[in-house]
């Protein structure tokens, strides 16, 4: 390859041994737009060529599975004839230079990833991990990222329902950003992005496509250096005005005005379109660059190719429909053009005045990109335990650090940026409970998400770590009554070329494919987010679970907050051993400990006991004790509830463990006196260790262990702590 065209390849992202693998697969030198085209579609962003093999070991196969990974959104049957598109995409980088459209186009790109199934999208969720928040850059990007977020859900009218925050240090300079949509379809209005039909047109629709986002997939592949604002030009400029008018001019086009496939204009824009809906259906697609609608003059045939404007999409349409299909999409108020034709052959051509640019096999471009097989360090670097230190005495000052902790402390201030129930959907939302809960049309079923992610664990042990976001999204769902399906996953790791970092990659997802194969449930599909690393290091592995369950009467669904006069049952067992937890790190001021406490199995079995119980409509107040432990958990049903609670409780071992460690298949319970009885014999059928250990009512938490007082506190203080904390994402 000459010199020129080398040095341009490898300024694009490509490696050496990649751009040979080009010219021997073509039997000629790529142009320069053609290099562009293979920089974009076989960046790690649009490849996976560091993860793919490894992806492949998790389950992929439900009978209610309706479209898995590799299409749109993964989409599962939730009952009388509807079906749930989901998925979860990460735009790290982007909300790192430009935090406010870095999180905005996030959002636009997930809804239309959702959108092109066929579904209307009735919710957004988020997993969000910034640096302290009493750190000058990382509360910038925080806030930026909480208003993009706010600022294109709020504007196309979605509700957004919940999420989770992590403020940690190993996420200074390289946030994670991941964004989770849902939609309703009915079985019948799935699409499909599988071209067909030769002499079909090819239809563009929505905004015009600009130089913003040239090659953002490219520069999504790599690590963040200290030159990020001069990355700026790579990060997309959403318009949800457009997206909205857009969303519904798809969704209102479909075979009857001659829809044959769809595909959204993400990722490397218009070349990921075209040639991934040509090489699905095993045909060529030729595009005329002239026809497309420009947003600038003077644009190279390389840009109009790899572009990300924002709100747009490509069609297949019957020949005989094209202009009607250009009529459509102007009518809502968006450009519309026949942009091109499907062919026989298999080539994507691009051609701009009357001469082909680009000519290359769709498969290649597609998924032809060489699997990187990079070194794998033999082991993990070992992790110290935690120093030595002296239990609390007064469990109060320990309880009260803890729910003030950012993270743990009350989110209203991030939340109120968000419109929680547009639609007339949500049945719960944030802080409302553990997972969010929709209502179907004209239906008392529901169904609900959560999305979690334990990168601390992680950080520790990345196979246990993934294990036990599973076990907390099971637990989640758990606690509104819906046992979890199936899951979109959210892989963000550091830089796969690190020895180290493939190795945890590795360890993560095996510890996902082994944690779905316990659970029986199938990944749906998801995203890869490599290379998020700055010069002080790599992010802690931080695989993010977005989970879906079917509810089957939400008018039964428990709230997280405590109402009066509840029998107060734990389910489960608390260990009383030094674990990886918000407390161990807060109480010894070490990162992390050895220790990562899971058990799956007991997440399963806690998960069927709550799941029957809550069908049966006995219970009334049910948390899962996550971060901050068994403790903390208690204390935010009582501050949400502004009830107190008495318990009464002896057990051995070191008391601030018990109450204060993350530990798996352990939850409270409330229900009513009546109730009591019959859920503790339920627990023992299910195999889960349960006590009754006090009720609720009055002013205070009270907490005695034999006779000795250990905590006695005001739910005043309670509340004063976890509200006080206003330095958060807002």
């Amino acid at each position: 390859m000459k010199p020129d065209l080398h040095n341009a390849g490898i300024n694009m992202g490509l490696k050496p041994h990649e751009l040979d693998h080009i010219e021997k697969q073509l039997g000629r030198e790529p142009s320069l737009p053609e290099l562009a085209v293979f920089a974009g579609m076989w960046s790690e962003h649009c490849s996976y060529k560091s993860s793919r093999s490894r992806l492949a070991m998790m389950p992929r196969e439900a009978p209610y599975l309706l479209a898995g990974p590799g299409s749109h959104a993964g989409a599962v049957d939730v009952g009388e004839g509807w079906a749930v598109a989901f998925k979860i995409e990460s735009h790290n980088h982007p909300s790192a230079v430009e935090p406010y459209q870095g999180a905005a186009t996030g959002v636009g790109g997930i809804l239309r990833d959702v959108i092109a199934q066929g579904a209307r999208p009735c919710l957004v969720m988020d997993s969000l991990c910034f640096g302290p928040p009493h750190d000058a850059k990382s509360r910038h990007i925080a806030q930026g990222v909480v208003a993009g977020i706010a600022g294109y859900g709020n504007a196309i009218g979605l509700p957004n329902v919940g999420g989770k925050t992590v403020y940690d240090t190993r996420y200074e300079g390289n946030p994670l950003v991941n964004a989770m949509a849902a939609g309703l379809v009915r079985h019948d209005g799935m699409r499909t992005a599988r071209a067909q039909g030769v002499g079909n047109a090819v239809v563009y629709a929505g905004a015009s496509t600009g130089r913003d986002g040239i090659l953002g997939a490219a520069f999504a592949s790599v690590e963040l250096g200290e030159d990020t604002t001069e990355k700026r030009s790579h990060v997309q400029v959403g318009d949800p005005f457009t997206g909205k008018k857009l969303m519904e001019a798809c969704l209102s086009f479909g075979p009857e005005l001659g829809l044959v496939a769809c595909q959204d204009m993400g990722a490397c824009g218009l070349t990921c379109a075209a040639s991934e809906m040509a090489a699905l259906g095993g045909v060529g697609i030729d595009l005329d660059l002239d026809a497309v609608p420009l947003r600038e003059d003077g644009m190279e045939p390389f840009e109009v190719l790899v572009s990300e404007s924002q709100e747009r999409f490509l069609f297949v349409v019957e020949a005989a429909k094209a202009a009607e299909a250009v009529k459509h999409f102007e009518h809502y108020g968006v450009h519309a053009a026949v942009v091109g034709k499907v062919v026989a052959g298999g080539q994507f051509r691009a051609l701009s005045q009357g001469s082909v640019v680009v000519d290359l096999p769709a498969a290649l471009v597609a998924d032809g990109a060489p699997k990187l097989n990079w070194p794998e360090a033999a082991a993990l670097p070992p992790v110290a335990e935690y120093a030595e230190f002296s239990p609390p005495k007064d469990l109060g000052k320990p309880l009260l650090r803890m729910l003030s902790e950012p993270g743990i402390a009350d989110l209203t201030n991030l939340y109120d940026h968000y419109d929680h129930t547009v639609g007339n959907r949500t049945v719960r939302g944030p802080g409302e409970a553990d997972a969010a809960v929709m209502k179907l049309p004209g239906s008392a079923r529901g169904f609900a998400l959560t999305i979690t992610g334990r990168g601390e664990l992680c950080a520790v042990d990345p196979y246990r770590g993934a294990l036990a976001a599973l076990g907390e999204a099971t637990r989640n769902l758990a606690c509104v009554g819906a046992p979890i399906m199936a899951i979109t996953d959210g892989i963000n790791h550091g830089p796969p070329s690190d020895p180290v970092e493939n190795r945890r990659l590795t360890e993560t997802i095996r510890g996902l494919a082994d944690g779905l194969k316990a659970l029986g449930i199938p990944v749906t599909g998801g995203n890869v987010s490599l290379y998020n690393a700055t010069a002080e290091g790599a992010i802690p592995p931080s695989p993010m679970v977005g989970a879906i369950g079917v509810v089957d009467d939400v008018s039964r669904v428990p709230r997280g907050e405590l109402a009066a006069d509840l029998a107060l049952i734990l389910c489960g067992t608390p260990l009383a051993t030094p674990m990886t937890s918000a407390y161990g790190r807060i109480a010894s001021g070490q990162l992390a400990g050895s220790n990562v406490s899971v058990d799956l199995a007991a997440d399963k079995r806690l998960a069927n006991l709550l799941v029957d119980a809550i069908r049966r409509g006995m219970v009334s107040f049910a948390k899962d004790a996550g971060a901050g432990g068994l403790l903390t958990a208690l204390a935010k049903g009582c501050v949400r509830g502004r009830m107190g609670a008495t318990i009464s409780w002896t057990f051995e071992g070191r008391l601030d463990w018990h109450f204060f460690g993350e530990t798996s298949g352990v939850a409270w319970v409330g229900v009513a006196p009546r109730f009591a009885d019959a859920f503790l014999a339920m627990a023992k059928t299910c195999g889960v260790a349960a006590m009754r250990l006090g009720s609720s009512g009055g002013n205070r938490l009270s907490i005695k262990t034999g006779e000795s007082s250990v905590l006695d506190i005001s739910v005043d203080a309670l509340r004063k702590a976890f509200t006080a904390n206003e330095r958060g994402a807002a």
